[in-house]
């Protein structure tokens, strides 16, 4: 696998985690206002790259070390570029599908303590979308 690869299963692995953290947090049971679910979701937040920056160290240390050279990045070609723009539009779409579901969800008087959750939740899925796009992109070629 390749450095991109690698950085994908990354993204996927700390993405999974932090958001079944926050789905165990949120346990049926919101916060009394939208500014503390939305600090919980800016703890979660900071997880993910917290989590992101330690799994990429571990992850290049063992691939380095499994391979016998050092796992780098190699230089974008048009196949990285492909991979990335069709990967980013199944993205895109997550988002914005998530975007109106939020919407509706308010239209139809949803509890606003939910909308950090769900924002997060949105966001979460849309960046594993475009982590597993990658992975599927790069292996079918």
């Amino acid at each position: 696998m390749t450095f991109k690869e690698w950085t994908a299963v990354v993204q996927v692995g700390s993405g999974v985690a932090v958001a079944w953290w926050l789905w165990r947090d949120a346990d049926g049971v919101l916060p009394a206002t939208v500014g503390l679910a939305a600090q919980r979701t800016l703890w979660a937040l900071g997880g993910v790259i917290l989590l992101n920056v330690v799994l990429s160290i571990v992850v290049a240390i063992l691939v380095s070390i499994a391979r016998g050279e050092e796992l780098r990045d190699e230089r974008a070609d048009e196949r990285d570029n492909f991979v990335g723009s069709r990967s980013m539009r199944n993205g895109y779409v997550v988002v914005s599908l998530g975007g109106l579901g939020l919407l509706v969800f308010f239209a139809t008087g949803g509890n606003p303590a939910a909308a950090p959750y769900i924002l997060f939740g949105v966001l979460t899925l849309a960046g594993l979308t475009d982590a597993v796009s990658r992975l599927v992109y790069y292996r079918i070629g």
